[in-house]
């Protein structure tokens, strides 16, 4: 009889342990295979709203209510406030010389074991006295003549954690400027204050940009020294990709920067409007006076708005993360028609990546990246 209960026992503990690697194994296949993580968090939602509808009061909202720019003139106009709200009074840039900055860092080492960088270089510039940020330059075997991409990384870690886009473009000879945010990866997260008699005073570059003087400049300027680095190399093509909220930096600095003639927002801008739960402004997005001068559509417009320029907003429908759905697709009409009216050239449009569920670029994103860029397979 005891050696019965023992068999039945040992029966029992094999079978349970044979559940739970059974178990184990399918959340890992959920995890890792996109089309199976997609559906999940698609039956996990807590309503219709997450990923599948728009919610009605958002479908009826005219987003035109929220373009402040409908002639020329205004366009002229938006881009001088613009340009004042970055630099100061007279709006002038004024442009970083960026330094070589090749010693004692560990970016600029994870960057060289990247598939496809036959070199690789890290520039500094000073952002403000004291405080440098960093851009890296990465070129490829045989780089493609005149051609380049500009990615920009968002919040919650550094660009060399997420290669793919980069190493993917390397392979087809693309000359790649990449870039963390400020507070992320080598960059400085906070400097003194300089609206505060308190010496102690320090504030973030992401959340207390009221207390520094001119805070929009320390964000756009990186990407437009990059365009000089680029520019200097005889490449004048460049795509410039912002992933999360690197979005919100790309779609700034597009509005005033005319060379920019290809800007690809993934997964990280949406107008004010349209927000919803991690969806909220922060950082660039949420600077008072920006927000009281001109809305994120305006911006839009800035930025999509000349000669053979194109603005592109692609978002993944299923994030786990935010930006999800496809309220994109609500404001492209309006887009459209604003910039054809206006005259000026110039194109806007709405990707949805419905392949995975994760705040990332997928292998469809990277894809469609360089479907717009004219480099398909």
């Amino acid at each position: 009889m005891q050696l019965a209960d023992s068999v039945a026992k040992k029966r029992w503990i094999l079978a349970l342990v044979a559940l739970v690697i059974v178990l184990a194994s399918l959340v890992i296949f959920v995890r890792e295979n996109d089309a199976a993580f997609a559906l999940y968090k698609r039956l996990k939602a807590k309503d219709k709203y997450v990923y599948e509808e728009v919610r009605p009061n958002l479908v009826v909202q005219d987003p035109r209510t929220f373009l402040t720019i409908e002639t020329p003139e205004d366009f002229k106009a938006h881009r001088a406030t613009l340009s004042q709200l970055v630099y100061g009074a007279d709006g002038q840039r004024q442009a970083e010389v960026p330094l070589l900055a090749d010693q004692d860092s560990e970016t600029l080492a994870a960057v060289r074991q990247f598939s496809g960088a036959a070199e690789a270089h890290r520039y500094g510039l000073e952002v403000r006295p004291g405080q440098s940020s960093y851009i890296y330059l990465i070129i490829p075997e045989e780089p493609l003549s005149g051609r380049g991409l500009i990615y920009h990384h968002g919040f919650a870690g550094s660009f060399p954690e997420h290669p793919e886009l980069i190493e993917a473009a390397l392979e087809k000879h693309l000359t790649v400027i990449a870039m963390d945010q400020l507070g992320y990866g080598e960059n400085p997260r906070e400097v003194p204050c300089d609206f505060s008699t308190d010496p102690s005073c320090i504030a973030s570059l992401q959340f207390e940009m009221m207390a520094i003087k001119n805070p929009l400049a320390m964000h756009v300027e990186p990407v437009r020294v990059a365009l000089d680095l680029m520019e200097q190399r005889g490449i004048n093509d460049v795509t410039v990709v912002g992933f999360s909220a690197g979005s919100g930096t790309i779609v700034l600095t597009a509005a005033l920067e005319p060379r920019i003639k290809s800007a690809i927002a993934v997964a990280g801008t949406l107008p004010y409007y349209l927000r919803e739960g991690q969806d909220a402004p922060i950082g660039v997005a949420d600077y008072p006076p920006l927000r009281e001068a001109m809305s994120l559509m305006d911006l839009y417009i800035l930025g999509a708005s000349g000669e053979g320029r194109v603005q592109t907003h692609l978002f993944n429908r299923y994030d786990r993360c935010c930006f999800r759905n496809v309220k994109g697709l609500l404001y492209e009409p309006a887009l459209s028609e604003r910039i054809k009216q206006l005259g000026l050239g110039g194109r806007f449009q709405v990707r949805i990546d419905e392949s995975h569920a994760h705040h990332g670029i997928s292998k469809w994103g990277i894809k469609t990246i360089f479907n717009l860029m004219g480099l398909e397979d």
